[in-house]
């Protein structure tokens, strides 16, 4: 039996405004310098750093109901 994985939405919502910040970051950095890219730039950490922290929980889940 193949184990298939079930995404949570929020997770590809993370990844998704991280990118985008990245992107924004990248942009204003360019065009104003990186006091200005800064705060999206972290932001995209953050975000990253949401969907590392989001993924643990699932896969501990995961690993709980699979216990029981």
């Amino acid at each position: 039996m193949k184990n298939t994985q079930k995404r949570n939405p929020m997770e590809i919502l993370w990844i998704c405004m991280s990118i985008l910040c990245f992107i924004i970051g990248i942009c204003r950095t360019i065009k104003f310098g990186i006091n200005e890219g800064a705060i999206m730039l972290i932001s995209s950490i953050i975000c990253i750093l949401m969907f590392l922290w989001r993924r643990s929980i699932r896969k501990n889940e995961e690993k709980n109901d699979g216990n029981n």
